[in-house]
């Protein structure tokens, strides 16, 4: 048997282990202290910066009118376009400053001139006023140099904020230069609010929103416009920042929503292909599509989304998808997918922003008729729940800034993120296996042949909810989507003109063959639906062989007795028309699901 240590052991193990935490919080106090003050020194000569922190610039580089760099040389003239559009936004800017003057303007005049687009220089005190900052400011006189002070003295994610500074837009000339004016406010707002909303602290993406918006604003300013995005339910972007993002789960549930009903073909494509929508769309929802569409583009989506909302971020991401479907379903791996969406439409989007906002437009005007342009409430948990500005201790953990395991939130958007794909890897072996099979001739109809035999054949061998009729299948509630055995004969059904023998080459040849692809015992039920079919085919086409047959011996009794031409013109179309009415249910249950989806319909 063991014995147990002496106790005075135990306690010099336990103050070691103090001093070691004492040494790591004082280490971590030391770093945060050295952080803070190089970035109040700034431009100071003195202030020590790393030689790959400041990028070489060379002045004959494009600068655009946002500030960004573009590797190509200065234009050795301006072209009539530009000097048009230079002049029509001089038009706009007396327009606004009037507006702006007279706030609130008629929402209705508002929206017309956000969708047209906030001329730049009119962004400031436009963008002030769609997110209430001065209100924000005189209500909180002092709050921000509070917080930024105790974050000096407090601040746990220093560090991190630190390395994300250092890299962000370092291609403006805002923020190209280390320790430059905006980085230097860019730190400072991202401390303070970490420490002003102590429930969220600080993520990644808050370096971005807040960039942008101190493109426009001072830094106080940004600071207040940054806590009305992330609180205000109008924007909830604190759902996205917050341990577990529920706003991203949320968000992309809804998107995959709105793919499935509305552009059928891409979604299923995307599944095929494995693309999960948390792989291109984070960057779109986190911070608002800022770097992944060219950055003009953004400004106008953010526009309107300070005026209309979050709704407008997951119109947006259908917008993308619609106007480059074409692309989309060309490109045949994920990693393609992914970089096509990820890198090239940044480069080049493919449409001017005036286009892609009105397409924007009708896509939300889309959305809305559909009831799909808002998604399920949010959850409690997508807001701050504790008071604003109340300071909360961090933990020693977090005092030291050692890393730590996932919490269970974590996990759980992780196992959702694995359950989501496993749904979507049986749903794609269940639409994409027509491939390989012997009725597959690479057209739309036979995909839609084999989906519809797979969906039967897969169904239990009794059923409440399925009959069979003249060789169609009548479904329930439970399964208003399947479509009928009778698709096979798809071609004869909308080709009536066609001759008998070239029809019944195309359907009940085709549906033998298949049968007979059916050998193991335990495929005979599957041969027995299909016997069926081809039973009930052969008889419709016996059946309208003969009607056809006794309509034109009509017609040649009716020739041969004088019938005048203008009365057997009228027969023909009474006995057309009879015929059409008699095959308008087979031709219903064959409408293509994307006839009825946004991608066939002018937005």
């Amino acid at each position: 048997m063991t014995a147990a240590p002496p106790a005075h052991d135990n306690g010099e193990q336990n103050n070691q282990q103090q001093q070691q935490q004492y040494a790591l919080v004082k280490r971590a106090e030391d770093e945060r202290e050295d952080i803070f003050k190089r970035y109040e020194l700034g431009l100071d000569p003195h202030n020590i910066v790393d030689s790959w922190e400041n990028p070489t610039f060379e002045i004959y580089h494009i600068t655009d009118k946002y500030g960004f760099m573009h590797d190509s040389r200065l234009p050795s003239s301006r072209d009539s376009q530009e000097v048009q559009r230079t002049k029509i936004e001089l038009e706009r800017d007396k327009k606004w400053v009037k507006m702006l003057n007279h706030w609130p303007p008629p929402h209705e005049k508002l929206h017309k001139r956000v969708y047209k687009g906030i001329p730049d220089r009119m962004r400031w005190p436009a963008w002030k006023q769609l997110l209430n900052v001065q209100q924000s400011m005189d209500n909180n006189v002092g709050v921000y140099a509070r917080m930024l002070q105790m974050a000096k003295e407090n601040a746990t994610e220093t560090r991190q904020i630190d390395a994300d500074v250092n890299r962000q837009f370092r291609d403006n000339l805002a923020y190209r230069e280390r320790y430059s004016v905006k980085q230097c406010s860019l730190f400072n707002v991202l401390n303070a609010y970490s420490i002003y909303n102590s429930e969220l602290g600080y993520c990644q993406g808050m370096a971005c929103v807040a960039g942008v918006l101190l493109l426009y604003m001072q830094e106080e300013e940004a600071f207040w416009a940054l806590n009305t995005l992330i609180t205000d339910r109008k924007y909830g972007m604190h759902g996205l920042f917050i341990e577990g993002f529920p706003k991203l789960t949320r968000f992309i549930e809804h998107h995959d929503r709105i793919l499935s009903k509305i552009m059928r073909k891409l979604h299923k494509h995307f599944m095929k292909h494995n693309v999960d929508a948390l792989l291109y769309a984070i960057k779109w929802f986190f911070v608002v599509f800022v770097e992944r569409v060219p950055f003009s583009l953004s400004l106008r989506v953010w526009d309107i989304f300070l005026l209309d909302g979050d709704r407008v971020i997951l119109a947006m991401a259908v917008t993308i998808l619609y106007l480059h479907k074409d692309e989309l379903l060309r490109l045949k791996d994920m990693d393609g997918i992914i970089e096509y969406l990820q890198v090239k439409l940044h480069k080049n989007f493919g449409y001017n922003d005036d286009d892609a906002i009105q397409a924007l437009e009708r896509v939300m005007k889309k959305l809305k008729d559909l009831k799909l342009d808002v998604p399920p409430p949010a959850k409690t948990n997508e807001f701050p729940t504790r008071p604003l500005g109340m300071f909360v201790e961090a933990d020693r953990e977090k005092k030291t800034g050692r890393r730590r395991d996932y919490t269970d939130t974590e996990k759980q958007v992780l196992t959702d993120v694995i359950s989501r794909q496993e749904q979507n890897a049986i749903e794609v072996q269940s639409t994409v296996s027509y491939e390989t099979s012997e009725c597959a001739t690479g057209d739309a109809y036979s995909m839609k042949t084999y989906q519809s035999m797979t969906s039967l054949a897969t169904s239990p061998a009794i059923s409440s909810y399925s009959l069979y009729s003249n060789g169609f299948v009548i479904t329930g509630p439970e399964d208003s989507r399947s479509q009928s055995v009778n698709n096979l004969n798809y071609h004869w059904q909308q080709s009536q003109q066609q001759p008998y023998a070239y029809m019944q080459h195309i359907s009940a040849d085709r549906l033998s063959n298949q049968r007979h692809s059916y050998s193991s015992d335990s495929d005979s039920r599957n041969r027995l639906d299909l016997d069926k079919a081809l039973e009930a085919l052969q008889s419709q086409q016996l059946q309208l062989q003969h009607e056809n047959h006794h309509q034109q011996q009509s017609k040649r009794i009716l020739v041969e007795n004088g019938v005048d031409k203008l009365t057997q013109e009228n027969l023909t179309k009474a006995v057309n028309h009879t015929n059409e009415k008699n095959y308008d249910v087979a031709i219903v249950n064959d409408v293509d699901d994307d006839a009825l989806s946004v991608e066939n319909t002018r937005l």
